[in-house]
């Protein structure tokens, strides 16, 4: 490069023509002015200060990016680098970053503006991408479909929806013999233990085995016995026995009841007991276990009423005038009466003579005398 200069003291600027060629080094102990340096080498006015952006750098930050600060000086920072084509800085704001954000990590998910497409995602087992939409993938009793992800019910087995619950319904279960088959003692009921808290399974020998069989009364005595409840089993005895071939009841002991109704035929091997009443009453009202009804008269009359017919249809009923004073042989009279009909076609019925009696038979709508004495 080479300085327009004269000799001697330079007073003003110096010139750009008249170039004078200077060898060596040229020391200048005053001030020089020029309007503009010329760069011979370059062809071109060279800079001087008034043209020059920065005239200082502040700190020492190795591979740190130039920061303007104010004054002509630029600084660096620890926090702003640049080194192998990488960019660090702690904190970025932009209005828009073009290109991949491909090494970005730990990002908020809420910060995000539009949808993330399912290839930059991280998820696990029972999700796949779907032409880059992260979507649930479908498997055994998973269902999905536009309206969202549900569950694949078959009709006949005993789970349903109820008010969008999963719920247990008994009655869209299908029929255990609906092919022909039926209960089994391997087939399996669900139990829930209460002191597990857990649901379990157990099958039907296991039911009945240990738990039904021991809570059931058991059959006691030899065949035929007809089985009665006993304290916590059944008991039986063998004087109370029933022959299923011949149809037969044996009973070795005594039969108590209020009626008994034999259809066809009653037969008796051995003696008839019957009930024998006696009363002195002035007003007798049969009961329904009066057979023989002795009158006793010698005080007093004696007025015996007979139930409805209605009610007695088939009854017999013997009323027979007694006497105790056997010396005596005048005596009241017994009167037998019907408020509801008549006996035979009379309203009543006298026993006058001591010893007298009357057989009477209801045929539902009256009393009949089937037999008289005196």
């Amino acid at each position: 490069m080479a300085y327009n200069v004269l000799k001697g003291t330079i007073e003003g600027s110096v010139d750009q023509h008249a170039d004078q060629e200077i060898g060596g080094v040229k020391v200048f102990k005053n001030t020089v002015s020029a309007s503009v340096f010329w760069d011979t080498d370059a062809q071109s006015p060279c800079a001087t200060m008034k043209d020059v952006a920065i005239t200082g750098i502040s700190g020492q930050t190795k591979n740190g990016i130039l920061i303007y600060d104010n004054n002509n000086i630029a600084k660096t920072s620890h926090s702003l680098t640049y080194k192998d084509d990488v960019l660090r800085v702690k904190k970025l704001n932009a209005q828009q970053i073009a290109g991949s954000g491909t090494g970005l990590k730990n990002l908020p998910v809420d910060q995000f503006d539009g949808e993330i497409n399912a290839t930059y995602l991280n998820y696990s087992n029972g999700l796949h991408n779907i032409r880059g939409s992260l979507q649930v993938k479908a498997s055994d009793g998973i269902a999905v479909s536009e309206e969202g992800i549900g569950i694949k019910l078959d009709a006949d087995c005993g789970l349903w929806l109820n008010s969008n619950k999963l719920t247990l319904d008994l009655t869209k279960a299908e029929s255990i013999n609906s092919k022909g088959q039926n209960l089994s003692d391997d087939d399996l009921l669900l139990v829930g233990d209460i002191s597990t808290n857990n649901t379990n399974n157990t099958t039907l020998r296991n039911l009945y085995e240990s738990y039904i069989r021991l809570r059931v009364p058991h059959a006691a005595g030899t065949k035929g016995n007809v089985q009665f409840k006993g304290n916590s089993e059944f008991e039986s005895c063998a004087k109370l026995n029933y022959d299923a071939t011949n149809s037969v009841l044996k009973v070795e002991g005594k039969v108590k009841s209020k009626s008994i109704h034999a259809n066809k035929k009653l037969v008796c091997d051995g003696a008839v007991y019957h009930n024998i009443t006696k009363t002195s009453d002035s007003v007798y009202q049969i009961t329904d276990s009066d057979y023989t009804i002795l009158c006793d008269s010698s005080q007093n009359k004696v007025r015996v009423q007979l139930p409805p017919p209605c009610n007695s249809e088939g009854r017999v009923v013997i009323i027979k005038k007694a006497n105790s004073d056997r010396y005596k042989i005048n005596s009241n009279t017994v009167e037998i009466r019907c408020e509801e009909s008549k006996i035979d076609i009379s309203d009543s019925v006298t026993l006058k003579s001591n010893y007298s009696t009357r057989t009477l038979q209801s045929d539902g709508e009256t009393w009949l005398v089937i037999n008289k004495i005196g």
